[in-house]
């Protein structure tokens, strides 16, 4: 049964994720949901057999033991189900902050090659300028024109490191 057949209730996920003994008893179960969805003793009751019903007629979890002693074993189909999921949404999230980190990674090394190329112009045009001074009027639109681009480069690169250094902070904040 692959984990894409098993429809569970996104809550019964995250409770089922928090089920730290296997198997596990009903009152436990019924108190795990209590503490964790905050829900009455009567809501959490009717929410845990509503859902290991579903899951016993699946056969993705058994229940033993007769009535006050009810016990849920969950099976290693469910759980690994489970921790696929869980597994393929930290590999997306990986992915995505790889693929924005990337991406301005990229930008950085565009824009560094494009600053240089326009301060190679900028040295030239000063050098022409200097060798040959009587085309002052119009190597110095050339230049002004060479600098405002420079500075605008500038501005640029240096949003996107900012950008970057922000964006590397908040991720190993969540790691």
């Amino acid at each position: 049964m692959s984990s894409e057949s098993i429809s569970l209730n996104l809550k019964f996920k995250e409770l089922l994720k928090k089920v730290q003994e296997n198997p596990i008893s009903r009152k436990k179960f019924i108190e795990l949901a209590e503490k964790n969805l905050l829900l009455t003793n009567e809501q959490a009751t009717g929410f845990i057999a509503r859902n290991i019903h579903v899951l016993t007629k699946e056969n993705l979890i058994i229940a033993t033991g007769e009535s006050p002693n009810r016990a849920y074993l969950i099976t290693d189909t469910l759980l690994t189900s489970i921790n696929a999921v869980i597994e393929s949404k930290k590999t997306e999230v990986s992915l995505c902050k790889n693929s924005i980190s990337k991406d301005l990674r990229n930008q950085e090394l565009k824009t560094n090659s494009e600053l240089k190329l326009i301060l190679g112009e900028i040295e030239t045009y000063q050098g022409y300028l200097q060798k040959y001074p009587q085309n002052h009027k119009e190597i110095l639109p050339l230049l002004e024109s060479s600098r405002d681009s420079a500075a605008d480069l500038y501005g640029r690169l240096n949003a996107i490191k900012k950008i970057i250094k922000a964006t590397e902070a908040k991720e190993s904040m969540t790691c």
